[in-house]
């Protein structure tokens, strides 16, 4: 029994050593003078509603070198016809030439970040745009049960102030008879006095 095991599992390991690359290329990775520039989320799969941060890894493209203090480097993210500019940071104290954007994606889909400004003395050229992972909603990823999505609270919300200005109106024009009612009442009242 272990005999027939082994191979299946050695065949599987191979496949998840394959694989590894493929899963790792979900950044993307630009050169802007002498150094590479590697951009993708920080946080992968990326969710809707979910605090996230654009990652980007920047080295010497001659050795590899970690590249610090690039505090002159723009980065602006994009979606819908929608700019925001981030704050850009270190990732962490022991991830030398790395940093970290973080904003919440509140949108399924692709996100285009814009890369500006300087990375040392190198201009970055206009237009360093490069689109990250597309982002997914929460549902597909959430088990047992499924939350409602962000813009399904948002279409219920809507629903529920279309329903209470229908109320409103209602309640106005009730309370409007209610009183034409007691003025009629207080009119026959006098009348017949």
């Amino acid at each position: 029994m272990r005999s027939k095991i082994f191979p299946w599992a050695l065949i599987a390991a191979l496949m998840l050593a394959l694989a590894a690359p493929l899963i790792a290329s979900a950044h993307t990775k630009i050169t802007v003078g002498p150094y590479d520039v590697e951009v993708g989320w920080v946080e992968e799969p990326p969710i809707v509603g979910v605090k996230n941060a654009v990652a980007i890894n920047i080295a010497t493209t001659s050795d590899g070198k970690p590249l610090e203090g690039v505090s002159t480097l723009v980065v602006t993210v994009s979606m819908g016809g929608q700019d925001k500019q981030l704050d850009m940071h270190p990732l962490s104290e022991d991830t030398p030439g790395q940093y970290a954007a973080d904003f919440i994606p509140t949108r399924r889909g692709t996100y285009t970040v814009k890369l500006g400004g300087k990375i040392q003395d190198t201009n970055v050229a206009p237009n360093t745009n490069v689109d990250i992972e597309e982002t997914i909603d929460a549902s597909t990823l959430q088990f047992p049960e499924t939350q409602p999505s962000i813009g399904d609270l948002q279409n219920s919300i809507n629903d529920l102030s279309n329903q209470l200005s229908s109320a409103r109106v209602l309640g106005i024009a009730g309370l409007a008879l209610a009183v034409i009612a007691l003025v009629l009442g207080g009119v026959s009242l006098r009348k017949k006095r």
